[in-house]
C-alpha cells in the first residue's frame, strides 16, 4: 500500500487559545477505494472541474488602522506588518482596501482631495491634492507593505466626492449632482493617477462605497444605479485618456440588492463592457443572492470587499462567499486601540484583527480571527482556483477546496459543532483512488494540504 503525507494546520476555539498551528502529518492511503464508515461525512472534491480564480484575501488600511500602525515603533511596525503580509513567515494577506479620502474610521476631520470653503466650487480641480494622504502616513505605510510583499494589491473606494459636488454641500449625506458627474470622473481618475505617480498602483476602484447609504454623520453619497451607470462610462473614458489600467468594480453594497442594482447596470451593453467586476458587502441579504447574480452573469467577476466575520462559524461564511462566486475576501478595519478607537462615525465597531494599547503602541495583540483568517490566506495563493466540491453540513463539517497555481490542493474544513466529527476524504492521484479518514475536534478550523499532483474527490459514505 502506497501512502502520501498530508500537511495539516488547525485553529481551535472551544475554550483553547486561538493559534494557527501545524499538526502532525496525516497519511493518505492510495488505492483503497471508496469504502468508509457509516454515518461519516465524506467530502467530494473534483479537481478537474475548476471554478473561479482567487485574487486575494486581506483587510483594509483605512486611516484609523494607518494611524495605529504609525504610532508603533519602526521595529514593532515592521514585525507586525510582516506577520500579516509575508507569504512564507506570516499570514500572507495580499489584498488591501484603501479609502479615497475619509471614511468613518478616522480620528481626523473628514477630508476629500479637493475641499473648498462653503459656497465655493473647483470644477477645474485647481486645488486637488493628495497631501493629506502623505501627511497622515497612508502612503508611507502602503510603501512599507509593498517592500515586505511586492505581490500585495490595493483597491480603492471613495466614501464621498468633495462636498461642493453634492446637493448636501458636505461629504456627509446627499447625492452627487448631475452637473458634476464629469468633474467627479476627472477627480477620481486624478486620484488614481496620483497614486501611480507615488509608486503605488491601484489595482481596482469601486465607484462608491455603499451607494444606497445616506448618513449625515459620516461621508456617504447616494448614487442610484442609473447615476452609477452614467458615472461608470465617464470613468472608463477618463481612465483610457490617462492610460490607467485600474479596474472598475461596480456596486460595493449588500447582497440583497444584487438583482436590483448591479444587474441593471450589467443589462447595458456599454456598461457591461466598461465594468471589471461587482463588489459586495453582507450587512443585509443572503450570500445566495450574490450567487443568483453569478448564475445570471457567470462571466462577470465578483469580489467581496467589506465585512468582518467572527469565530469558527465566520470561516464557514467566508467559504460560502467563495462558493457563491467571489474571487476575493476583504474584512473591514485591521486595527484599533483597546477602546476600539478612532471611530468618528455612528457605527459600532466589532473587535479588529489587532488591538493596539492606547498607552503603549508597541503593545499589540491579535484576536482569534487573526489566526482563523490565516487558515485561508496562508494557504490559498493568488491564482488558485476554487474546485468543485461538496459543501458538507453545518451539523457535521463544511468545506471548500482550492487548487493553487503550483498544483497543490488546499482544503479548508470547519467543525462548528460542540462535538468531534469524523469525516472521510477520497483522493485520487493519476486516476488511482485514495482515502483519508480523520476527525475534527469541536469548534476547529483545519486546512489540509496535498502536494501536486494529488487531487481530491469525495462521496457520502
Amino acid at each position: 500500500m502506497t501512502r502520501s503525507n498530508v500537511a495539516v494546520w488547525i485553529t481551535s476555539g472551544a475554550g483553547k487559545p486561538y493559534r494557527l498551528q501545524r499538526q502532525p502529518d496525516l497519511k493518505l492511503d492510495l488505492a483503497l477505494g471508496s469504502a468508509c464508515r457509516r454515518a461519516e461525512t465524506v467530502l467530494h472534491v473534483d479537481p478537474d472541474t475548476p471554478r473561479q480564480s482567487i485574487l486575494g484575501i486581506g483587510s483594509s488600511l483605512e486611516e484609523a488602522s494607518v494611524y495605529h500602525f504609525w504610532r508603533m515603533s519602526a521595529q514593532t511596525r515592521a514585525r507586525v506588518l510582516r506577520a500579516l503580509v509575508d507569504p512564507e513567515t506570516g499570514l500572507g494577506w495580499n489584498l488591501f482596501r484603501i479609502c479615497l479620502g475619509s471614511s468613518d474610521f478616522t480620528g481626523r476631520p473628514y477630508y476629500s482631495y479637493d475641499d473648498m470653503p462653503p459656497g465655493d466650487t473647483d470644477v477645474d480641480l485647481a486645488h486637488f491634492s493628495l497631501q493629506k494622504d502623505l501627511d497622515y502616513h497612508i502612503v508611507d505605510l502602503l510603501r512599507e507593505v509593498q517592500a515586505i510583499n511586492p505581490e500585495v494589491l490595493f483597491f480603492a473606494s471613495p466614501w464621498s466626492p468633495p462636498g461642493w459636488m453634492k446637493d448636501s454641500g458636505t461629504m456627509c449625506g446627499g447625492r452627487l449632482l448631475p452637473q458634476y458627474f464629469e468633474v467627479a470622473a476627472r477627480y477620481y481618475a486624478r486620484a488614481i493617477a496620483g497614486y501611480r505617480e507615488l509608486g503605488i498602483p491601484i489595482y481596482a476602484m469601486t465607484l462608491q462605497n455603499e451607494p444606497l447609504m445616506v448618513h449625515r454623520r459620516y461621508p456617504t453619497c447616494h448614487l442610484s444605479w442609473e447615476d452609477q451607470n452614467a458615472l461608470l462610462k465617464l470613468l472608463k473614458a477618463e481612465f483610457a485618456r490617462l492610460d490607467l489600467d485600474t479596474k472598475l468594480w461596480i456596486f460595493d453594497h449588500n447582497f440583497n440588492e444584487a438583482m436590483t442594482y448591479p444587474a441593471r447596470i450589467l443589462q447595458d451593453p456599454e456598461s457591461y463592457a466598461a465594468q471589471d467586476g461587482v463588489a459586495f458587502h453582507s450587512y443585509e441579504g443572503r450570500v445566495e443572492q450574490m450567487g443568483e447574480l453569478h448564475a445570471a452573469y457567470p462571466e462577470v467577476d465578483l469580489y467581496f470587499t467589506e465585512r468582518s466575520t467572527f469565530g469558527v462559524r465566520g470561516i464557514d461564511e467566508i467559504l460560502q462567499i467563495f462558493r457563491h462566486g467571489a474571487k476575493s475576501y476583504n474584512a473591514w478595519v485591521t486595527c484599533l486601540d483597546d477602546r476600539q478607537q478612532p471611530n468618528a462615525g455612528p457605527h459600532h465597531c466589532s473587535p479588529t484583527f489587532l488591538t493596539v494599547s492606547r498607552s503603549d503602541p508597541d503593545h499589540v495583540w491579535p484576536i482569534p480571527e487573526y489566526h482563523l483568517l490565516g487558515q485561508l490566506s496562508k494557504f490559498i495563493r493568488r491564482g488558485a482556483r476554487l474546485i468543485e466540491s461538496d459543501y458538507g453540513s453545518a451539523r457535521s463539517v463544511t468545506s471548500a477546496a482550492f487548487r493553487n497555481p503550483d498544483g497543490t490542493l488546499a482544503m479548508v474544513v470547519v467543525n462548528q459543532t460542540r462535538r468531534e466529527k469524523p469525516f472521510t476524504l477520497l483522493v485520487s492521484q493519476a486516476g488511482r483512488p485514495a482515502r483519508l479518514q480523520t476527525s475534527l475536534p469541536a469548534q476547529v478550523v483545519a486546512t489540509y494540504l496535498w502536494p501536486a499532483p494529488l487531487a481530491v474527490a469525495a462521496q457520502k459514505g
